[in-house]
């Protein structure tokens, strides 16, 4: 579903801008809004949750992968 709607915004909007099709602009308009919609109001994912003490600290580094 989500490969549609990206197809729709792309060919809609490339296709109502270069071609002058009205509709396929608006096409395109509405799947974009739906893109930036489902962005918008999308709940974050949680990867690790815990509660510090008082005192406590936590540290995030980045790690590079070992190359071959």
């Amino acid at each position: 579903m989500n490969q549609l709607i990206v197809r729709l915004s792309r060919t809609g909007l490339r296709r109502g801008t270069r071609d002058g099709s009205q509709a396929w602009l608006w096409i395109g308009i509405a799947a974009t809004t739906v893109r930036v919609m489902r962005r918008l109001l999308a709940e974050p994912t949680a990867v690790e949750r815990f509660e510090l003490r008082s005192g406590e600290t936590v540290e995030i580094r980045t790690v590079r992968a070992p190359r071959d």
